[in-house]
């Protein structure tokens, strides 16, 4: 049996996991949308695009709705140009990340 404070503060982590991803979607998305691309470039280069890549295989739809993820939001503020211009910054596996990304917001 699992002590009711144990789980209180398991539910407590959980809100603050989705609130740190919510905010850093809603920063990845301003940044997309209002830094200039050298910027975002230089962040982006710094991502290990295969380790990248093997953490999106480890999400599916299940995973997104435990996350809160509202992927119809997602598809709202994300045009065709954004992903565009995010698969050019990326460089090397752009169009796979983005196709990926894509595969998970339907």
């Amino acid at each position: 049996m699992q002590n009711p404070f144990n789980k209180k503060i398991a539910d407590m982590l959980g809100k603050m996991d989705q609130k740190v991803l919510e905010v850093k979607l809603n920063k990845a998305l301003e940044m997309l949308k209002n830094e200039p691309p050298e910027e975002l470039a230089k962040k982006i280069a710094k991502v290990d695009k295969n380790e990248l890549l093997s953490k999106m295989d480890e999400i599916d739809q299940s995973t997104i709705k435990e996350m809160n993820i509202d992927t119809n939001e997602l598809k709202q503020k994300l045009s065709e140009e954004d992903f565009n211009k995010l698969s050019k910054l990326i460089g090397e596996n752009g169009d796979e990340i983005i196709k990926k990304f894509k595969d998970l917001m339907k």
